[in-house]
């Protein structure tokens, strides 16, 4: 009886210790940078040997990084809009109507995230120099939209499965056009779905570097292929005021997102 007790009791206290360990491995590093982006040091040090808001002024006062950001936020919000804006219809018509080869589209919808990232940059690369579309916006808005789609058809198609199909047809008894059905009923319903969508393709896009180091020539940088030169070349401490900004802005997406839900 003692023995079993007392070992139910050291099975517990080292289940707490793991669980604390991973939470220190998880949030440590990003303690870590949000202290150094407050370092007056010109190169990362821990711990800085003086403080202030030497990163942030250099950050807003370069060219060098506000151009990368202001690109790495355009091309985010636009293929965040776009992938929303295709995939919700896509999500209707796989999940809501009885339209054939629906499995196939399904899975080649999902299909960039099967491809290794390298390889698909190499195969885009080839394709884009021959179409003279290396470095330009259009181009890695396409490329960028594939690759946030398959996120917005997971999200938007869990959440339609749970919509009841009863609620609809209820509509469609009392008058209610189809279109009307799906537009007060059902997208309502996945309002917090398309929501979690648009903020999970803008990431995905906004932090997409390997495709986009492949397919943005010279002319065309955005904030992480500007961030992966600095880190080849020497690490600028700029970077960790940056990481901390992007940190504050998807935890502010992420309260946005929970209200929303919350009040749906």
């Amino acid at each position: 009886m003692i023995g079993g007790r007392l070992l139910r009791l050291v099975g517990k206290a080292a289940h707490e210790a793991i669980l604390a360990l991973v939470v220190v491995f998880m949030v440590a590093p990003t303690v870590i940078i949000v202290v150094l982006s407050f370092s007056s040091d010109e190169f990362i040090r821990f711990p800085p040997s003086g403080w202030g808001m030497r990163q942030y002024a250099t950050l807003a006062t370069s060219g060098e990084w506000i151009e990368p950001l202001g690109r790495s936020l355009t091309l985010g919000v636009a293929a965040a809009l776009l992938a929303v804006l295709v995939g919700l219809p896509a999500v209707l018509a796989l999940y809501r109507t009885g339209a054939p080869g629906r499995e196939l589209a399904q899975f080649l919808g999902l299909g960039p995230l099967l491809a290794p990232s390298v390889a698909y940059a190499v195969a885009l690369y080839g394709l884009f120099a021959d179409l003279r579309l290396l470095g330009s916006f259009g181009g890695l808005l396409v490329v960028h939209v594939t690759l946030a789609l398959p996120f917005v058809l997971l999200i938007t198609g869990a959440a339609v499965a749970r919509v009841p199909r009863e609620l609809e047809l209820a509509a469609l008894s009392l008058g209610a056009s189809r279109t009307r059905a799906w537009r007060d009923i059902t997208l309502r319903l996945l309002l917090p779905a398309v929501v979690a969508s648009f903020i999970f393709a803008f990431v995905v896009s906004f932090d997409e570097a390997i495709v986009t180091s492949f397919l943005s020539g010279i002319g065309f940088v955005t904030l992480p292929v500007a961030i992966f030169n600095s880190v080849r070349f020497g690490v600028d401490p700029v970077i960790t005021a940056i990481a901390t900004l992007l940190t504050v802005a998807t935890a502010l997406l992420l309260l946005v997102y929970g209200l929303l839900r919350r009040s749906t």
